[in-house]
């Protein structure tokens, strides 16, 4: 049933494009610029994460994102399954059903938060943005229809600058499918920099 919301998730996803972010006003352009540069920084990210998936159902376990354009997601028993991209595939690896589905990764939203040189202003289309003291919640999508899907992401916001040069820290994102199923991963116990 996970490997049927994660393919889904990847290729059932809104097809709707609004026009691109010429509303933004210069605290949502700084803000959406400190997302850019905290992704750009990265270089290596792992930690645990739990996936409350559309029929509330949760899974777990653990993630490596190396960039640009690898990650891994190991999830836990009783799920049996790997999801992982070299940069150019994204690959469903079911254990128990020893099997494994590809996907190009440029069709899935995880390919402009992990490309080379993101620059979401000029490389997705900003559907909403909003900006806390402690939070800043940005909602993307791809710019053409190889890039599909909706992914919004949740930043806690810090005082001080971290490891990824800015005073953001990504702790959660939600993927929207085309009937408006939700797919919420959270993730905790974060280290940068650790070779993979």
């Amino acid at each position: 049933m996970l490997k049927k919301f994660i393919i889904t998730t990847i290729f059932i996803l809104s097809f709707n494009f609004p026009a691109k972010a010429n509303f933004l006003d210069p605290i949502q352009l700084e803000a959406v610029n400190a997302v850019n540069q905290y992704l750009n920084n990265i270089e290596h990210l792992e930690g645990d994460f739990i996936q409350i998936n559309p029929d509330t159902t949760v899974s777990d376990g653990r993630f490596y994102i190396r960039r640009p354009g690898r990650f891994r997601f190991d999830y836990s028993n009783p799920d049996h399954l790997v999801v992982i991209s070299d940069g150019v595939w994204l690959g469903i690896i079911d254990n128990d059903l020893e099997t494994l589905d590809r996907y190009p990764i440029r069709s899935t939203p995880y390919y402009t938060i992990f490309k080379k040189n993101v620059n979401l202003l000029e490389d997705a289309r900003i559907l909403g943005i909003e900006y806390y003291d402690k939070f800043l919640v940005l909602s993307i999508e791809g710019l053409s229809d190889e890039e599909i899907g909706e992914i919004t992401l949740h930043f806690h916001v810090r005082e001080e600058i971290n490891e990824s040069y800015t005073n953001l820290e990504l702790y959660e994102w939600y993927i929207t499918d085309a009937q408006g199923l939700e797919t919420n991963v959270k993730l905790s116990d974060i280290i940068h920099g650790r070779v993979a």
